[in-house]
């Protein structure tokens, strides 16, 4: 049969990561999940040590519902049978080479080093064997490609966003859960999920956040940092820029913020979607940025920064864009940074400043472009474009 055939049966051999919540492995679970429902793809998978010992499933988990994980666990594993290619989503790379074809999964927010790859890894070998490259925006195929990737073999393919999962509340159930958290009608919750890390730009939630508690004291910020993974929390960092001066706070100003540094289910974070008003993620450098997508299938209006990895998929209807400054090749604590962005402190404040008077996700344009994304952006598009290439 011609390998070009239409609707030909492939086989694919996934390694990569599941049941601990690390960024990997929630793509590669969502994807795996999506393959499982494709009659057309033969699916293999093998599971490769994580990362860091310390994440077990035990310890962080990946918040899947167990008919999910039944699936998952159901995959057939690998035994040596031939297959259409390899689909590699760890880190680091190996760019091992095989008697198949490869796929590796590749995500940078900077831009990549040498910390990316075992030490024998060999960019041309794995190249010009014909091995392909997928990643999920274009500002993370940039930086690949600037590293010395043939652009030929970079591929961008888009996350999804598991719309059935992450859908808006209704009236009463979202005061439910508004009220079980102490929030009020009056209260505008702003909603950060991630690490308190610097390309993250947390700093730059706290920092704004707190300017606007001045004028506005029914401002409330929500914050899932994911201390349960990588072992520190916001508060260290809020500690830091009360130290640095960059933030003047009292308690009252303290107990307007609700961290949550624990591991969630997936219903649990789709709640917490629900319940802010805005979700806010001024990054400095993202490859993706998966949170952004899930607030806006729930329901919420999104703060981002612009010119990085969300203008993939954030448009006017469903966000508000902070203004940037593009930054190329600096260093960060000894660290050599392709590109970043710097986004605009006064304009950030004054962006939440005016979402403190406007509940914008509730207008008929965020409607429309909220259903313009999902219809675009799904785990089963991604998953067909992997199998495409295989």
């Amino acid at each position: 049969m011609d390998n070009n055939s239409a609707g030909q049966m492939k086989s694919l051999w996934v390694q990569g990561w599941v049941g601990i919540n690390h960024s990997y492995a929630m793509v590669n679970q969502y994807q795996l999940l999506a393959l499982t429902q494709m009659p057309q793809v033969q699916l293999f998978y093998s599971e490769l040590p994580a990362y860091d010992p310390r994440w077990t499933k035990a310890a962080l988990g990946a918040g899947f519902s167990p008919a999910e994980q039944a699936l998952l666990a159901g995959i057939q594993p690998h035994q040596e049978e031939p297959v259409s290619a390899i689909y590699r989503i760890h880190t680091p790379n190996t760019l091992q080479l095989s008697n198949h074809k490869i796929i590796t999964f590749m995500v940078t927010e900077f831009g990549l080093d040498e910390r990316w790859f075992t030490p024998d890894a060999n960019i041309k070998a794995y190249v010009d064997a014909g091995n392909l490259i997928a990643t999920p925006s274009h500002w993370s195929r940039d930086r690949i490609v600037e590293y010395g990737f043939d652009e030929a073999s970079v591929y961008v393919v888009p996350h999804g966003v598991d719309s059935r999962r992450f859908q808006p509340m209704d009236l009463e159930e979202r005061a439910q859960a508004r009220a079980a958290l102490g929030y009020t009608p009056e209260d505008v919750v702003f909603l950060n999920v991630g690490a308190p890390m610097w390309n993250k730009g947390m700093d730059l939630v706290f920092e704004a956040f707190f300017k606007i508690r001045r004028k506005h004291k029914n401002a409330k910020l929500l914050v899932k940092d994911q201390q349960a993974l990588y072992g520190f929390s916001a508060v260290t960092m809020v500690q830091n820029l009360a130290a640095a001066g960059k933030v003047r706070i009292d308690g009252d100003d303290v107990a307007a913020v609700r961290l949550i540094p624990t591991t969630l289910s997936l219903e649990q974070l789709r709640s917490l979607y629900c319940v802010a008003d805005y979700y806010v993620s001024p990054y400095r450098a993202e490859g993706f940025n998966l949170p952004v997508i899930e607030a806006i299938a729930s329901g919420t209006k999104v703060i981002v920064t612009s010119g990085g990895s969300t203008d993939d998929f954030c448009d006017a209807n469903t966000a508000i864009k902070i203004p940037a400054s593009l930054h190329r090749h600096t260093e960060m604590q000894g660290q050599q940074l392709n590109a970043h962005l710097q986004p605009d402190m006064d304009a950030l404040v004054e962006i939440m400043d005016t979402c403190m008077s406007e509940r914008a996700s509730t207008s008929e344009r965020f409607a429309f472009g909220r259903t313009d994304l999902l219809e675009k952006f799904t785990w089963a598009r991604a998953s067909r474009l992997i199998a495409a290439l295989a």
